[in-house]
């Protein structure tokens, strides 16, 4: 160990953090998230020190901790005959190093552990490269540990002249060995024998967790193939499986398994290494896969999503054992899991900021501290929520957020049956604290006043208010005046022109709609060739529904002249476009067809501050975010990504809920969003950075200079017409920075998407669109089967 990562791991204060997390589900059933649980897990978490940039990758645990790999510079080479030195590092040589952590979180290397030596290229063969991989790690029964290494070179069978007319990459050689080490506990090495593989080439090997079987003999897979290494390096039997081997897996009376895929799914074959045979196989239910080996009072375990399962084969019945969140651990973030024979869990969270180890022991429910819970519906937890509600969780004494995903209850016959049972549970009172709208129906739930107003607890608080955020963005998340879902970032979807064709303004009419086409050439489309007037009859109708229906009241009114006219609109584009049957051109790109006058508008979805560059790109610098013609108003849409939540009315603890909601409001998750943040201050932080030319620099942090003496700039975008030609943009410019604000500050219209009121709207719109019925016929007929469907649905 050097001497700054011994000075580190001596400093370091493990502290261990202890959380009473309700995730344990016993008695519970297949699901689980109904009954009350008998037991819970109690998460213990120890930080593993990393500030030196180390990053380990555990392989095999002990009950005093986990064994790990790190790749590193492991030496230097010597400089080859006739090769010079043109840049920093080029003689250094990086292999596997080995790592054990132990459960207090301190890190020992195993400094007398040595990699095998890469090939050394003795004929000075072109493109030559080598090296060393750590393919798998078991434990000893005396405490020290079995390796499988491999040693690889690859060169180019020519000369340098020869190389780039390999465009085939048939003049490529690799060989690859494979070796059976025996390492004391200290990683210095007792033994190391070659394997006798007969390999074809190019044919990949894998050892599966460096598995055992009865006899001893370590287990290898390649494509349908199971291979039983002895200890000596021989190959004592090979399997025949017929379908893929994915895996080696434990189950909890002993049997080791193949785990085969194939037609019929995944299937376990118990391995006789007796006989060099496997046993009857036995087909483990859809959806089963992340196989664990099995312990305490299950066969076999396995992950999906936020959900860690135990099954039993006799039933072939998986039960819910835990939710991740709710254990205070990010699912996704696992880079190890063990499942001991008691069933005690372990496991290493990998993430961005720090490395921990955790460890899971069953508790009574009876044991639990007074502790308030609010629970969080969703249906499929968006990724960076999840850190969110572990820091809220493991932070607050007082109140924990439960997550209950209820895209569990979905099958494969029917994927919105979590949705269904979200929504009645809804319907018939059973309202969650806290809810993500993905999928639900917003305006309908604020209508019903099943929502929580959030501008008292906005006004309140001390470090937000209304001012930090952009005022439209603000209004669209209101219904009535109060403030129902909070949401920290957004999209505005526009249609893009030329000013010179549309205007500088945004905001038009269907009759200024149609003048602009009529003065393109002859066979413009208005957009791109393959949009169809279902497509605009959806965005028209999402770009109005607050305009037709209202929730509050129940007023509708589709039988105005303004859907008439939208119908009429829709009506002017074509049906679904039938490729076969399209004209195409050499290069048919939007940005060709554009300048050729062949396209008149673009659709476009602005969720950076970049995206601007790109639509400057297809106008040639005079585009014009004109928007969707409307009979009224600027027809620009902002768009809530699907990352809208709220607060129910009937919350059990609404100063809580807020303290949990505003998080997504706060410097720390708004500097994460993907799309523009809600925040102003963190938005114009973005846009100052992208009006910043950036410009290249070596390893030091020196600015590289060209020729002339000048900074190199980096392209912050590149685009291509398709043809040819291609534009690098380096930063934006303050009119298209004071372009894309005005357009923000101009768009108060918000995308309020209703499937079952589209779905009239489709059907009575069909009729029109096949001469069956005067648009205003429909409008009747539209107005008085969603005027019912509204208030059969407040």
């Amino acid at each position: 160990m050097n001497k700054n990562k011994r000075a580190l791991c001596t400093m370091l204060a493990l502290s261990m953090l202890l959380s009473l997390a309700a995730c344990g589900r016993g008695g519970s059933g297949k699901k689980g998230g109904e009954a009350a649980a008998d037991y819970v897990y109690r998460s213990e978490f120890t930080t593993v020190d990393s500030s030196d940039g180390s990053r380990y990758e555990p392989r095999i645990f002990t009950s005093d901790g986990v064994y790990a790999a790190s790749y590193e510079k492991i030496g230097e080479r010597a400089l080859r005959e006739g090769e010079t030195l043109s840049y920093e590092g080029q003689l250094d040589v990086y292999g596997p190093a080995l790592y054990f952590i132990a459960n207090d979180g301190a890190v020992k290397k195993l400094d007398a552990y040595r990699s095998l030596p890469a090939p050394e290229d003795t004929e000075n063969r072109t493109g030559y490269s080598s090296g060393c991989d750590l393919m798998g790690i078991a434990l000893n029964e005396d405490g020290g540990l079995s390796t499988v290494e491999s040693t690889y070179a690859n060169w180019f069978d020519g000369s340098p002249r020869q190389l780039n007319a390999d465009i085939n990459g048939d003049r490529w050689r690799y060989e690859r060995s494979y070796y059976l080490r025996t390492l004391a506990a200290d990683g210095s090495e007792i033994r190391s024998v070659l394997i006798s593989f007969e390999l074809d080439e190019g044919q990949d090997i894998s050892f599966p967790n460096l598995s055992r079987d009865g006899r001893g003999n370590f287990l290898a897979a390649s494509g349908s193939t199971l291979i039983a290494v002895s200890p000596d390096g021989s190959i004592a039997y090979v399997i025949d499986c017929g379908d893929l081997v994915s895996g080696v897996i434990r189950l909890r009376d002993g049997r080791v398994c193949a785990v085969v895929w194939g037609s019929s799914g995944l299937t376990l074959h118990p391995i006789d290494a007796d006989k060099a045979a496997l046993g009857e196989g036995i087909v483990l239910p859809p959806n089963t896969h992340n196989l664990l080996s099995g312990g305490g009072d299950y066969d076999l375990f396995w992950r999906s999503g936020s959900f860690l399962y135990g099954m039993r084969l006799a039933s072939g019945e998986s039960e819910q054992i835990l939710n991740w969140i709710n254990c205070d651990i990010n699912g996704d973030k696992i880079s190890a899991l063990n499942i001991s024979a008691d069933g005690t869990i372990t496991g290493v969270l990998d993430g961005a900021r720090r490395t921990e180890l955790f460890r899971l022991y069953k508790i009574p429910t009876a044991s639990l501290p007074e502790k308030k819970t609010l629970t969080l519906a969703v249906m499929y937890l968006e990724y960076d929520m999840s850190d969110l509600i572990i820091d809220f969780n493991r932070h607050n004494d007082k109140v924990r957020i439960e997550l209950r995903d209820y895209s569990e209850y979905n099958t494969e016959k029917d994927f919105s049956a979590g949705l269904t049972k979200l929504n009645t549970e809804i319907m018939s009172g059973r309202m969650p604290d806290l809810l993500s709208l993905n999928a639900l129906p917003f305006s309908q739930l604020a209508g019903k006043g099943l929502l929580a107003d959030l501008y008292p607890y906005l006004d309140a608080d001390k470090e937000l208010g209304r001012e930090d955020l952009f005022p439209t963005v603000l209004k669209a998340m209101e219904v009535s005046g109060g403030l129902y879902r909070i949401c920290p970032s957004f999209t505005v979807h526009s249609l893009i022109g030329a000013a010179s064709v549309v205007g500088d303004r945004p905001g038009w009419n269907y009759e200024q709609f149609r003048e602009a086409l009529a003065s393109m050439p002859d066979g413009c489309t208005p957009l791109e060739p393959f949009t169809s007037r279902d497509e605009v009859l959806t965005a028209l109708v999402n770009l109005d529904m607050n305009d037709f229906v209202d929730w509050t009241t129940g007023k509708c009114s589709f039988d105005s002249r303004e859907f008439v006219d939208l119908l009429k609109f829709a009506n002017s584009f074509l049906p679904d476009l039938k490729w076969a049957d399209y004209d195409w051109f050499e290069n048919d790109t939007a940005p060709v067809r554009i300048a050729q006058g062949r396209q008149m508008l673009l659709r476009s979805m602005i969720s950076g501050v970049d995206d601007v560059l790109y639509n400057d790109f297809m106008f040639g610098g005079e585009s014009s975010y004109i928007g969707w013609p409307t009979n009224s108003g600027v027809g620009n849409m902002l768009s809530l990504d699907d990352h809208a939540y709220a607060m129910s009315a009937s919350c059990a603890d609404k100063e809580a809920g807020w303290e949990f909601l505003r998080t997504l409001l706060l410097d720390d998750y708004q500097e994460t969003v993907y799309s523009l943040p809600v925040v102003r201050r963190v938005f114009d932080e973005r846009l100052a950075e992208a009006m910043e030319i950036d410009y290249q620099k070596d390893d030091r942090g020196n600015y590289v200079l060209n020729a002339s003496g000048e900074k190199i700039p980096i392209p912050r975008a590149s685009y291509s017409t398709g043809d040819g030609a291609s534009q690098d943009f380096y930063a934006l410019t303050q009119e298209q920075a004071d372009k894309l604000l005005e357009l923000i500050g101009t768009t108060e219209r918000v995308i309020e998407e209703n499937n079952g009121i589209l779905a009239i709207v489709r059907q009575g719109a069909a009729a029109y669109f096949a001469g069956q019925k005067r648009p205003e016929e429909v409008a009747r007929l539209v107005q008085s089967r969603i005027n019912i469907y509204v208030n059969e649905h407040r």
